[in-house]
Protein backbone atom coordinates (compact mmCIF):
# COMPACT_ATOMS: atom_id res chain seq x y z
CA UNK A 1 0.00 0.00 0.00
CA UNK A 2 3.09 2.67 0.42
CA UNK A 3 3.46 2.78 -3.76
CA UNK A 4 -0.33 3.19 -3.97
CA UNK A 5 -0.25 6.13 -1.18
CA UNK A 6 2.14 7.61 -2.40
CA UNK A 7 0.22 7.98 -6.06
CA UNK A 8 -2.69 8.56 -4.17
CA UNK A 9 -0.64 11.80 -2.05
CA UNK A 10 0.37 13.10 -5.33
CA UNK A 11 -2.87 12.91 -6.93
CA UNK A 12 -5.01 14.68 -3.96
CA UNK A 13 -2.17 16.96 -4.22
CA UNK A 14 -2.57 17.95 -7.51
CA UNK A 15 -6.81 18.30 -7.22
CA UNK A 16 -6.11 20.94 -4.12
CA UNK A 17 -4.13 23.01 -5.82
CA UNK A 18 -6.76 22.85 -9.09
CA UNK A 19 -9.26 23.74 -6.70
CA UNK A 20 -7.37 26.54 -5.28
CA UNK A 21 -6.49 28.19 -8.56
CA UNK A 22 -10.18 27.60 -9.73
CA UNK A 23 -11.66 31.19 -10.26
CA UNK A 24 -8.69 33.03 -8.34
CA UNK A 25 -8.02 35.15 -11.29
CA UNK A 26 -11.51 36.03 -12.24
CA UNK A 27 -13.68 36.55 -9.34
CA UNK A 28 -13.21 39.97 -8.01
CA UNK A 29 -11.80 40.77 -4.71
CA UNK A 30 -14.46 40.64 -1.50
CA UNK A 31 -15.41 42.94 1.25
CA UNK A 32 -14.32 43.62 3.22
CA UNK A 33 -11.06 41.70 4.47
CA UNK A 34 -10.05 40.76 1.18
CA UNK A 35 -10.03 43.67 -0.36
CA UNK A 36 -8.71 45.72 2.24
CA UNK A 37 -5.45 43.79 2.53
CA UNK A 38 -5.24 44.26 -0.69
CA UNK A 39 -5.58 47.85 -1.41
CA UNK A 40 -3.33 48.18 1.67
CA UNK A 41 -0.43 46.20 -0.10
CA UNK A 42 -1.18 48.44 -3.22
CA UNK A 43 -0.44 51.93 -1.25
CA UNK A 44 2.98 50.09 0.18
CA UNK A 45 4.07 49.04 -3.79
CA UNK A 46 3.29 52.56 -4.74
CA UNK A 47 4.80 54.43 -1.66
CA UNK A 48 7.49 52.01 -1.01
CA UNK A 49 7.07 52.28 2.57
CA UNK A 50 7.75 48.54 4.46
CA UNK A 51 7.32 49.84 7.37
CA UNK A 52 4.20 51.11 8.12
CA UNK A 53 0.69 50.21 5.68
CA UNK A 54 -1.47 52.60 5.18
CA UNK A 55 -4.97 52.26 3.74
CA UNK A 56 -6.56 54.75 1.83
CA UNK A 57 -3.83 57.16 2.62
CA UNK A 58 -3.88 56.86 6.58
CA UNK A 59 -2.23 54.23 8.30
CA UNK A 60 -3.49 50.68 8.88
CA UNK A 61 -1.93 49.39 12.25
CA UNK A 62 -4.33 46.53 13.21
CA UNK A 63 -2.07 43.63 11.20
CA UNK A 64 1.70 43.58 10.92
CA UNK A 65 2.95 43.97 7.35
CA UNK A 66 3.74 40.11 6.18
CA UNK A 67 0.82 39.77 3.67
CA UNK A 68 1.16 43.12 2.51
CA UNK A 69 5.22 42.21 1.45
CA UNK A 70 4.28 39.56 -0.04
CA UNK A 71 1.32 41.09 -2.17
CA UNK A 72 3.41 44.38 -3.34
CA UNK A 73 5.69 41.64 -4.38
CA UNK A 74 3.65 40.43 -6.26
CA UNK A 75 2.27 43.47 -7.87
CA UNK A 76 4.99 44.00 -9.29
CA UNK A 77 5.36 41.41 -12.62
CA UNK A 78 2.22 40.87 -12.60
CA UNK A 79 0.27 43.78 -11.23
CA UNK A 80 -2.37 44.46 -8.66
CA UNK A 81 -4.70 41.83 -10.10
CA UNK A 82 -7.31 39.08 -8.26
CA UNK A 83 -4.42 35.91 -8.85
CA UNK A 84 -1.67 38.11 -7.57
CA UNK A 85 -3.54 39.08 -4.15
CA UNK A 86 -4.30 35.18 -3.71
CA UNK A 87 -1.38 33.80 -4.75
CA UNK A 88 0.14 34.48 -0.93
CA UNK A 89 -3.04 32.60 0.31
CA UNK A 90 -2.90 30.04 -2.23
CA UNK A 91 0.79 28.95 -1.62
CA UNK A 92 0.11 28.88 2.22
CA UNK A 93 -2.41 27.11 1.89
CA UNK A 94 -0.76 24.21 -0.59
CA UNK A 95 2.69 24.67 1.43
CA UNK A 96 0.38 23.28 4.44
CA UNK A 97 -0.28 20.34 2.67
CA UNK A 98 2.90 19.29 1.25
CA UNK A 99 4.83 20.09 5.32
CA UNK A 100 1.48 17.67 6.37
CA UNK A 101 2.48 15.37 3.62
CA UNK A 102 6.12 15.33 4.72
CA UNK A 103 5.40 15.13 8.81
CA UNK A 104 3.10 12.58 8.88
CA UNK A 105 5.27 10.33 6.22
CA UNK A 106 7.94 10.46 9.11
CA UNK A 107 5.30 8.82 11.87
CA UNK A 108 2.71 6.98 9.61
CA UNK A 109 4.56 6.01 6.31
CA UNK A 110 2.81 6.77 2.71
CA UNK A 111 -0.14 5.68 3.31
CA UNK A 112 -0.95 7.81 6.53
CA UNK A 113 0.50 11.08 4.47
CA UNK A 114 -2.17 10.11 1.66
CA UNK A 115 -4.82 9.97 4.31
CA UNK A 116 -3.67 13.51 6.46
CA UNK A 117 -3.70 15.02 3.27
CA UNK A 118 -7.03 13.74 2.17
CA UNK A 119 -9.08 14.95 5.39
CA UNK A 120 -7.45 18.41 5.27
CA UNK A 121 -7.67 19.09 1.40
CA UNK A 122 -11.25 18.28 2.10
CA UNK A 123 -11.71 20.20 4.98
CA UNK A 124 -14.09 23.34 3.89
CA UNK A 125 -12.55 25.66 6.25
CA UNK A 126 -9.15 24.79 4.55
CA UNK A 127 -10.23 24.78 0.94
CA UNK A 128 -12.75 28.83 1.65
CA UNK A 129 -9.98 30.13 3.58
CA UNK A 130 -6.92 29.11 1.07
CA UNK A 131 -8.68 30.90 -2.02
CA UNK A 132 -8.91 34.19 -0.66
CA UNK A 133 -6.31 36.97 -0.02
CA UNK A 134 -6.05 36.65 4.01
CA UNK A 135 -3.65 36.13 6.49
CA UNK A 136 -5.13 33.06 7.78
CA UNK A 137 -3.38 30.68 5.36
CA UNK A 138 -0.15 32.38 5.87
CA UNK A 139 -0.57 32.07 9.56
CA UNK A 140 -1.92 28.26 9.18
CA UNK A 141 1.21 27.40 7.49
CA UNK A 142 3.91 28.57 10.00
CA UNK A 143 2.10 27.65 13.04
CA UNK A 144 2.14 24.21 12.18
CA UNK A 145 5.50 24.51 10.16
CA UNK A 146 6.90 24.73 14.21
CA UNK A 147 4.66 22.29 15.56
CA UNK A 148 5.67 19.53 12.32
CA UNK A 149 9.17 20.03 13.42
CA UNK A 150 8.77 19.19 17.00
CA UNK A 151 6.57 16.40 15.73
CA UNK A 152 8.57 15.02 13.25
CA UNK A 153 12.11 15.47 15.14
CA UNK A 154 13.49 12.41 17.07
CA UNK A 155 14.07 12.99 21.11
CA UNK A 156 18.01 13.67 20.71
CA UNK A 157 17.32 15.98 17.67
CA UNK A 158 14.58 18.25 19.50
CA UNK A 159 16.89 19.81 21.74
CA UNK A 160 19.19 20.81 18.92
CA UNK A 161 20.40 24.69 18.77
CA UNK A 162 19.78 24.57 15.11
CA UNK A 163 16.52 23.31 15.25
CA UNK A 164 15.59 25.83 17.70
CA UNK A 165 17.13 28.86 15.83
CA UNK A 166 14.85 27.58 13.06
CA UNK A 167 11.43 27.41 15.28
CA UNK A 168 12.74 30.94 16.00
CA UNK A 169 12.85 32.36 12.33
CA UNK A 170 9.11 30.30 11.56
CA UNK A 171 7.64 32.32 15.44
CA UNK A 172 9.55 35.54 13.85
CA UNK A 173 7.26 34.97 10.20
CA UNK A 174 4.47 34.29 12.40
CA UNK A 175 4.24 37.35 14.59
CA UNK A 176 4.76 39.27 11.43
CA UNK A 177 1.91 37.43 9.87
CA UNK A 178 -0.77 38.45 12.50
CA UNK A 179 1.04 39.97 15.73
CA UNK A 180 1.45 37.97 19.03
CA UNK A 181 -0.52 34.71 18.36
CA UNK A 182 1.21 33.82 15.74
CA UNK A 183 3.77 32.63 18.87
CA UNK A 184 1.11 32.51 21.49
CA UNK A 185 -0.92 29.54 19.69
CA UNK A 186 2.13 27.53 18.40
CA UNK A 187 3.95 27.62 21.48
CA UNK A 188 1.09 26.72 23.56
CA UNK A 189 0.04 23.97 21.15
CA UNK A 190 3.94 22.42 21.78
CA UNK A 191 4.17 22.93 25.42
CA UNK A 192 0.66 20.85 25.80
CA UNK A 193 1.91 18.39 23.15
CA UNK A 194 4.84 17.30 24.91
CA UNK A 195 3.50 17.42 28.16
CA UNK A 196 0.80 14.87 26.62
CA UNK A 197 3.21 12.42 25.79
CA UNK A 198 5.55 12.72 28.21
CA UNK A 199 8.34 14.88 26.80
CA UNK A 200 9.96 17.35 28.41
CA UNK A 201 7.83 20.73 28.17
CA UNK A 202 10.70 23.09 28.18
CA UNK A 203 13.73 23.19 25.89
CA UNK A 204 17.58 23.93 27.38
CA UNK A 205 18.61 27.31 28.16
CA UNK A 206 21.15 27.32 25.15
CA UNK A 207 17.83 26.28 22.86
CA UNK A 208 15.84 28.67 24.17
CA UNK A 209 18.36 31.31 23.68
CA UNK A 210 19.21 30.54 19.62
CA UNK A 211 15.57 30.44 19.37
CA UNK A 212 14.80 33.63 20.95
CA UNK A 213 18.01 35.33 19.23
CA UNK A 214 16.63 34.01 15.64
CA UNK A 215 13.13 35.32 16.43
CA UNK A 216 14.26 38.71 17.70
CA UNK A 217 16.51 38.66 13.94
CA UNK A 218 13.41 38.02 11.85
CA UNK A 219 11.03 40.80 13.82
CA UNK A 220 13.20 43.71 15.23
CA UNK A 221 14.41 44.96 12.41
CA UNK A 222 10.74 46.13 11.23
CA UNK A 223 9.45 46.58 14.92
CA UNK A 224 12.54 48.93 15.48
CA UNK A 225 11.37 50.83 12.45
CA UNK A 226 7.61 50.74 13.37
CA UNK A 227 8.09 52.21 17.15
CA UNK A 228 10.51 55.24 15.32
CA UNK A 229 8.16 55.98 13.12
CA UNK A 230 4.99 56.10 15.54
CA UNK A 231 6.37 55.95 18.92
CA UNK A 232 6.54 53.99 21.69
CA UNK A 233 2.82 54.79 22.98
CA UNK A 234 1.41 53.89 19.68
CA UNK A 235 3.08 50.44 19.64
CA UNK A 236 1.99 49.87 23.39
CA UNK A 237 -1.77 50.91 22.58
CA UNK A 238 -2.09 48.97 19.23
CA UNK A 239 -1.08 45.70 21.56
CA UNK A 240 -2.92 46.39 23.79
CA UNK A 241 -5.98 47.18 21.48
CA UNK A 242 -5.69 44.26 19.02
CA UNK A 243 -4.32 41.45 21.63
CA UNK A 244 -5.77 42.28 25.13
CA UNK A 245 -8.74 44.44 24.46
CA UNK A 246 -9.99 41.90 21.79
CA UNK A 247 -8.91 38.56 23.79
CA UNK A 248 -10.34 39.46 27.02
CA UNK A 249 -13.07 42.56 26.52
CA UNK A 250 -17.08 41.96 26.92
CA UNK A 251 -17.29 43.96 24.24
CA UNK A 252 -14.73 42.91 21.75
CA UNK A 253 -16.19 42.69 18.48
CA UNK A 254 -17.29 39.18 17.22
CA UNK A 255 -18.53 37.87 20.74
CA UNK A 256 -19.85 34.59 20.61
CA UNK A 257 -20.10 32.08 23.12
CA UNK A 258 -17.64 29.86 24.78
CA UNK A 259 -18.61 26.26 22.21
CA UNK A 260 -18.62 28.15 19.77
CA UNK A 261 -15.76 26.73 17.96
CA UNK A 262 -17.63 23.26 18.79
CA UNK A 263 -20.01 23.96 16.32
CA UNK A 264 -17.19 25.89 13.24
CA UNK A 265 -15.13 22.32 13.97
CA UNK A 266 -17.88 20.21 13.31
CA UNK A 267 -19.11 22.07 10.03
CA UNK A 268 -15.67 23.36 8.93
CA UNK A 269 -13.81 19.76 9.55
CA UNK A 270 -16.33 18.04 7.87
CA UNK A 271 -16.56 14.89 7.11
CA UNK A 272 -13.92 14.28 9.75
CA UNK A 273 -15.12 15.71 12.96
CA UNK A 274 -16.45 12.19 14.09
CA UNK A 275 -13.16 10.70 13.22
CA UNK A 276 -11.29 13.24 14.54
CA UNK A 277 -13.37 12.98 18.02
CA UNK A 278 -12.94 9.24 18.50
CA UNK A 279 -9.32 9.63 17.38
CA UNK A 280 -8.25 12.43 19.79
CA UNK A 281 -10.02 10.56 22.77
CA UNK A 282 -8.30 7.14 21.70
CA UNK A 283 -4.97 9.03 21.41
CA UNK A 284 -4.78 10.60 24.25
CA UNK A 285 -5.98 7.01 26.20
CA UNK A 286 -3.18 5.77 24.51
CA UNK A 287 -0.64 8.27 25.14
CA UNK A 288 1.89 6.33 26.02
CA UNK A 289 2.01 3.86 23.96
CA UNK A 290 5.37 4.91 21.47
CA UNK A 291 3.05 4.01 18.55
CA UNK A 292 -0.07 6.69 19.82
CA UNK A 293 2.63 9.05 20.98
CA UNK A 294 2.23 11.21 17.84
CA UNK A 295 -1.25 11.56 17.51
CA UNK A 296 -1.44 11.83 21.13
CA UNK A 297 0.52 15.34 20.83
CA UNK A 298 -1.41 16.75 17.68
CA UNK A 299 -5.36 15.90 19.66
CA UNK A 300 -3.53 17.23 22.71
CA UNK A 301 -2.10 20.48 21.38
CA UNK A 302 -5.52 20.72 19.06
CA UNK A 303 -7.82 20.79 21.98
CA UNK A 304 -5.29 23.29 23.71
CA UNK A 305 -5.21 26.02 20.54
CA UNK A 306 -9.56 25.19 20.66
CA UNK A 307 -9.32 25.95 24.34
CA UNK A 308 -7.32 29.19 24.49
CA UNK A 309 -9.60 30.35 21.30
CA UNK A 310 -12.62 29.28 22.86
CA UNK A 311 -12.01 31.75 26.68
CA UNK A 312 -11.08 34.64 24.19
CA UNK A 313 -14.35 37.11 23.53
CA UNK A 314 -13.81 37.72 20.32
CA UNK A 315 -14.11 34.95 17.85
CA UNK A 316 -14.43 34.11 14.37
CA UNK A 317 -14.71 30.19 12.13
CA UNK A 318 -11.21 31.40 10.64
CA UNK A 319 -9.08 31.76 14.17
CA UNK A 320 -9.33 27.70 14.36
CA UNK A 321 -7.78 27.25 10.56
CA UNK A 322 -4.12 26.88 12.18
CA UNK A 323 -5.42 23.99 14.25
CA UNK A 324 -6.93 22.25 11.36
CA UNK A 325 -3.39 20.33 9.89
CA UNK A 326 -3.10 19.20 13.94
CA UNK A 327 -6.74 17.44 13.01
CA UNK A 328 -5.41 16.09 9.98
CA UNK A 329 -2.67 14.36 11.68
CA UNK A 330 -5.08 12.91 14.45
CA UNK A 331 -7.72 11.89 11.41
CA UNK A 332 -4.66 9.70 9.49
CA UNK A 333 -4.15 7.62 12.89
CA UNK A 334 -7.35 6.92 13.43
CA UNK A 335 -7.29 5.55 10.38
CA UNK A 336 -4.53 3.77 10.40
CA UNK A 337 -5.41 1.96 13.54
CA UNK A 338 -8.93 1.00 12.03
CA UNK A 339 -7.42 -0.42 9.43
CA UNK A 340 -5.03 -2.75 11.34
CA UNK A 341 -8.07 -3.46 14.00
CA UNK A 342 -10.86 -3.83 12.08
CA UNK A 343 -12.21 -6.37 13.36
CA UNK A 344 -12.64 -5.01 16.59
CA UNK A 345 -13.09 -1.13 15.67
CA UNK A 346 -16.89 -0.95 13.97
CA UNK A 347 -17.73 2.67 15.97
CA UNK A 348 -15.14 5.01 13.92
CA UNK A 349 -17.00 3.71 10.62
CA UNK A 350 -20.22 3.65 11.73
CA UNK A 351 -20.06 7.38 12.70
CA UNK A 352 -18.42 8.30 9.50
CA UNK A 353 -21.43 6.92 7.62
CA UNK A 354 -23.89 8.32 9.76
CA UNK A 355 -22.02 11.87 9.67
CA UNK A 356 -22.06 11.62 5.83
CA UNK A 357 -25.70 10.96 6.66
CA UNK A 358 -26.67 13.76 8.36
CA UNK A 359 -24.74 16.30 6.11
CA UNK A 360 -26.82 14.93 3.48
CA UNK A 361 -29.89 15.63 5.07
CA UNK A 362 -28.60 19.27 6.12
CA UNK A 363 -27.56 19.83 2.17
CA UNK A 364 -31.26 19.23 1.23
CA UNK A 365 -32.69 21.03 3.91
CA UNK A 366 -30.24 24.59 3.01
CA UNK A 367 -32.33 25.86 0.16
CA UNK A 368 -35.67 25.92 2.69
CA UNK A 369 -33.57 28.34 4.93
CA UNK A 370 -31.03 29.97 2.36
CA UNK A 371 -32.67 31.77 -0.44
CA UNK A 372 -29.11 32.92 -2.22
CA UNK A 373 -28.56 32.97 -5.86
CA UNK A 374 -26.30 29.70 -7.05
CA UNK A 375 -27.06 28.00 -2.93
CA UNK A 376 -29.82 25.57 -4.11
CA UNK A 377 -27.91 23.83 -6.63
CA UNK A 378 -24.82 23.62 -4.77
CA UNK A 379 -26.87 22.63 -1.80
CA UNK A 380 -28.68 20.16 -4.11
CA UNK A 381 -25.55 18.62 -5.41
CA UNK A 382 -24.13 18.16 -2.01
CA UNK A 383 -26.82 16.53 -0.64
CA UNK A 384 -26.21 14.04 -3.92
CA UNK A 385 -22.80 13.24 -2.95
CA UNK A 386 -22.57 12.98 0.62
CA UNK A 387 -25.63 10.89 0.41
CA UNK A 388 -24.23 8.41 -2.31
CA UNK A 389 -20.77 8.62 0.19
CA UNK A 390 -23.18 7.54 3.07
CA UNK A 391 -24.52 4.66 1.40
CA UNK A 392 -20.69 3.42 -0.09
CA UNK A 393 -19.51 4.51 3.56
CA UNK A 394 -22.59 2.09 5.32
CA UNK A 395 -21.88 -0.89 2.66
CA UNK A 396 -17.88 -0.45 3.86
CA UNK A 397 -18.51 -0.44 7.72
CA UNK A 398 -20.70 -3.79 7.38
CA UNK A 399 -18.14 -5.74 5.64
CA UNK A 400 -15.51 -4.21 7.74
CA UNK A 401 -14.09 -2.60 5.26
CA UNK A 402 -12.37 0.76 6.33
CA UNK A 403 -10.61 2.26 3.31
CA UNK A 404 -13.83 2.45 1.61
CA UNK A 405 -15.80 3.97 4.59
CA UNK A 406 -13.01 6.87 4.90
CA UNK A 407 -12.34 6.84 1.05
CA UNK A 408 -16.14 7.67 0.31
CA UNK A 409 -15.91 10.30 3.20
CA UNK A 410 -12.66 12.11 1.57
CA UNK A 411 -14.00 11.66 -2.26
CA UNK A 412 -17.42 13.39 -1.05
CA UNK A 413 -15.13 16.45 0.54
CA UNK A 414 -13.10 16.83 -2.42
CA UNK A 415 -15.94 16.79 -4.93
CA UNK A 416 -18.24 18.84 -3.10
CA UNK A 417 -15.61 21.50 -2.36
CA UNK A 418 -15.03 21.50 -6.25
CA UNK A 419 -18.78 21.88 -6.82
CA UNK A 420 -18.75 24.68 -4.43
CA UNK A 421 -15.88 26.83 -5.57
CA UNK A 422 -17.66 26.37 -8.94
CA UNK A 423 -21.30 27.07 -7.72
CA UNK A 424 -20.35 29.60 -4.80
CA UNK A 425 -17.59 31.95 -5.52
CA UNK A 426 -18.42 33.84 -8.58
CA UNK A 427 -21.88 34.24 -6.66
CA UNK A 428 -19.83 35.93 -3.56
CA UNK A 429 -17.60 37.53 -6.30
CA UNK A 430 -20.92 39.16 -7.39
CA UNK A 431 -22.69 39.69 -4.27
CA UNK A 432 -19.52 41.00 -1.96
CA UNK A 433 -16.77 43.16 -3.96
CA UNK A 434 -18.07 46.61 -5.71
CA UNK A 435 -16.10 45.46 -9.07
CA UNK A 436 -19.07 44.91 -11.00
CA UNK A 437 -20.82 48.54 -9.54
CA UNK A 438 -17.16 50.22 -10.75
CA UNK A 439 -17.28 48.25 -14.20
CA UNK A 440 -21.25 48.96 -14.86
CA UNK A 441 -21.73 52.61 -14.01
CA UNK A 442 -19.94 54.92 -16.34
CA UNK A 443 -20.59 58.10 -13.75
CA UNK A 444 -18.11 56.84 -11.13
CA UNK A 445 -15.74 57.43 -14.01
CA UNK A 446 -16.92 60.92 -14.78
CA UNK A 447 -14.67 63.09 -12.24
CA UNK A 448 -17.51 63.47 -9.66
CA UNK A 449 -16.42 63.29 -5.99
CA UNK A 450 -17.71 59.62 -4.47
CA UNK A 451 -18.74 59.98 -1.20
CA UNK A 452 -19.17 56.71 0.92
CA UNK A 453 -21.94 56.32 3.13
CA UNK A 454 -21.70 54.57 6.32
CA UNK A 455 -19.52 51.90 6.42
CA UNK A 456 -15.41 51.45 3.86
CA UNK A 457 -16.03 49.93 0.89
CA UNK A 458 -12.63 48.46 0.15
CA UNK A 459 -13.19 46.79 -3.26
CA UNK A 460 -14.44 50.08 -4.06
CA UNK A 461 -11.06 51.84 -3.44
CA UNK A 462 -9.60 49.08 -4.86
CA UNK A 463 -10.85 48.91 -8.20
CA UNK A 464 -11.54 52.33 -8.54
CA UNK A 465 -8.25 53.17 -7.76
CA UNK A 466 -9.89 56.50 -5.35
CA UNK A 467 -10.09 56.59 -2.25
CA UNK A 468 -13.79 58.25 -1.95
CA UNK A 469 -14.73 60.70 1.04
CA UNK A 470 -16.63 58.87 3.88
CA UNK A 471 -20.27 60.60 5.71
CA UNK A 472 -22.31 58.53 8.08
CA UNK A 473 -26.11 58.35 7.68
CA UNK A 474 -26.33 61.25 10.30
CA UNK A 475 -24.62 63.09 8.17
CA UNK A 476 -25.92 62.71 5.03
CA UNK A 477 -28.21 65.04 4.37
CA UNK A 478 -26.07 67.93 4.77
CA UNK A 479 -23.90 66.22 1.92
CA UNK A 480 -27.09 66.49 0.19
CA UNK A 481 -26.31 70.71 -0.13
CA UNK A 482 -22.58 70.47 -1.38
CA UNK A 483 -22.54 72.37 -5.12
CA UNK A 484 -20.03 69.59 -6.47
CA UNK A 485 -23.05 67.01 -6.63
CA UNK A 486 -21.16 63.82 -5.23
CA UNK A 487 -22.35 60.34 -6.30
CA UNK A 488 -23.00 58.60 -2.71
CA UNK A 489 -22.67 54.78 -2.47
CA UNK A 490 -24.36 52.94 0.01
CA UNK A 491 -24.99 49.29 1.01
CA UNK A 492 -28.16 48.49 0.63
CA UNK A 493 -28.00 46.83 4.41
CA UNK A 494 -27.56 50.72 5.54
CA UNK A 495 -30.78 52.02 3.17
CA UNK A 496 -33.25 51.73 5.75
CA UNK A 497 -31.23 53.82 8.35
CA UNK A 498 -31.16 57.04 5.99
CA UNK A 499 -33.79 59.39 7.27
CA UNK A 500 -36.89 59.17 4.59
CA UNK A 501 -36.60 62.83 4.36
CA UNK A 502 -32.80 62.78 2.94
CA UNK A 503 -33.90 59.32 1.02
CA UNK A 504 -36.56 61.96 -0.57
CA UNK A 505 -33.37 64.11 -1.93
CA UNK A 506 -31.89 61.29 -3.61
CA UNK A 507 -32.48 59.71 -7.01
CA UNK A 508 -30.42 55.99 -7.85
CA UNK A 509 -28.02 55.90 -10.61
CA UNK A 510 -27.26 52.14 -10.57
CA UNK A 511 -27.44 49.27 -8.52
CA UNK A 512 -25.26 45.74 -8.50
CA UNK A 513 -25.01 43.36 -6.64
CA UNK A 514 -24.97 44.52 -2.52
CA UNK A 515 -24.32 48.56 -2.81
CA UNK A 516 -26.31 51.35 -5.13
CA UNK A 517 -25.01 54.39 -6.36
CA UNK A 518 -27.05 57.42 -6.06
CA UNK A 519 -27.03 61.12 -6.35
CA UNK A 520 -28.65 64.27 -5.09
CA UNK A 521 -32.02 64.83 -7.36
CA UNK A 522 -32.54 68.04 -9.51
CA UNK A 523 -36.35 69.56 -10.34
CA UNK A 524 -36.17 67.55 -13.53
CA UNK A 525 -38.18 64.29 -13.28
CA UNK A 526 -36.57 61.62 -12.07
CA UNK A 527 -36.79 57.64 -10.82
CA UNK A 528 -37.48 57.60 -7.59
CA UNK A 529 -35.30 55.88 -4.93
Amino acid sequence: MERWGRFAFRGIAAVFGAVLLAGSARVPLLDPDEARFARTSLEMMRSGDLAVPTFEGAPRLAKPPLLHWLQSALYRPLGPTELASRLPSMGAAFGTLLLLGWAVRRRFGEEGAAWAAAAFASFPLVVALGKVGTIDALLSLHVFAVLALDLAAAPREAGRVGRAAMVGVILGLAFLAKGPVGVIVPLLAMLTGRTATGRDPLPSARAAAAGALAWCAVVLPWGLAFVSRLGWGTAAELVRTELLHRYFEESAQHAEPAWYYLLVAAVGLAPWAATLAIGAGRALVRRRDPSARTAAYAAAAFLAGLAFLSIGRGKLPSYILPLAPLAAVVVAWEIGVEIEERGRRRLAPAAMAAFLAVTAAVLLAVPRFVARPGIGVVAGGGSAIFGAAAVAAAFGAARGRVRLVHGAGAAAGIVFACVAVAGIFPVLGRERSAYVLVEGTPELHEGRPVVVVEKRIPSLCFYLDRVPEWVGTADLGAALARRDRPLFVVDAIDLPGIPADVRDGLREVAQRGRYRVLEPRLDAPRQPL
